[in-house]
């Protein structure tokens, strides 16, 4: 590490200390710039600076959360998160799990925001820094433009708890794939190998009865769904489409289940990069887990938090 010639008080305000860059669902990490090349001193508290508001879902403790975490170094500026694209996911129920310090941070704020963390840090020569960690509250549920949806394609109505109700009675059964885009989010596209964060529903054709729980609702986590090893209409129909936007396929039996046509509505909210292993989940989307598993822990920090 190059030694730094100014050293900024950690303390003072944000703005005058650092600069971020990087918009939040842009499925990137942000980045930031110390001002004037320099270094920051350990502040005397963890401090907690909102960036950007969110327009979306006010979340509280208890509420499904998706966060996107990115941690920094002081002395410049550096990403310390330890990952290949400088930033983790955390999805699941929002309270202690995700750290004392991001759990009271992001209690109230709306899905959309940006927070920065700001608390002192021990550096391996003995120096104390501030480690910096911004926090991206991400959308669980699609948000984009409205798009008319397609001639033919099934209706999805939304009910005031964010659960999905959907008919294709009367419309002949589908004999080949389908998509209709009724949300188009500004994400980055999904790959055919990427792992997604996303809320999914199937019902039969037929009768539209549930092939297995849907995972909307507001009260309810999203899940992870991973193209690898999906439904052959849902990895072949989903590839480019982009995250944030909420789609409609239709299934011919032979790209579903193998035993009747289907509708499949996904919300798909996130790509998770970190590789996730052990996986139990089933082709769609299969039932999510009981207990949402963090891909990695956000805790700003080692130390008992009191």
């Amino acid at each position: 590490t190059v030694a730094q010639s100014t050293v900024l008080d950690g303390s003072a305000p944000l703005n005058q200390l650092l600069t971020i860059s990087g918009r939040i669902g842009s499925g990137s990490a942000p980045s930031i710039a110390l001002n004037n090349e320099a270094s920051l001193s350990a502040p005397s508290d963890v401090l907690t600076d909102v960036v950007e508001t969110g327009q979306g879902r006010a979340v509280s403790e208890g509420s499904p959360v998706i966060l996107q975490v990115s941690q920094f170094s002081g002395l410049d500026g550096r990403n310390t998160t330890g990952s290949a694209d400088g930033y983790k996911l955390w999805q699941g129920m929002l309270g202690p799990a995700v750290g004392d310090y991001i759990n009271a941070a992001v209690s109230g704020q709306r899905e959309g925001t940006r927070i920065v963390l700001r608390e002192p840090a021990d550096e391996q020569d003995g120096s104390r820094t501030t480690k910096i960690t911004i926090v991206d509250l991400l959308p669980t549920t699609a948000t984009g433009e409205a798009k008319e949806p397609a001639p033919g394609a099934p209706t999805v109505s939304e009910g005031t708890d964010g659960s999905i109700t959907v008919s294709s009675a009367g419309l002949p059964a589908p004999t080949r794939a389908s998509t209709s885009v009724l949300i188009k989010g500004t994400g980055p596209q999904i790959g055919p190998q990427n792992k997604l964060i996303a809320r999914t529903t199937m019902v039969s054709w037929a009768t539209g009865q549930p092939l297995e729980e849907s995972t909307f609702g507001y009260q309810t986590p999203p899940k992870q769904l991973d193209m690898s090893n999906a439904l052959v209409g849902v990895s072949q129909n989903l590839v480019d489409i982009t995250v944030g936007s909420r789609v409609v396929l239709s299934l011919p039996a032979e790209q579903a289940q193998g035993n009747e046509p289907v509708v499949v509505v996904i919300d798909v909210l996130a790509i998770d990069s970190a590789k996730s292993s052990g996986s139990s989940e089933g082709k769609t989307g299969g039932t999510p887990a009981a207990t949402p598993q963090a891909s990695a822990s956000p805790r700003p920090t080692t130390q008992d938090q009191s």
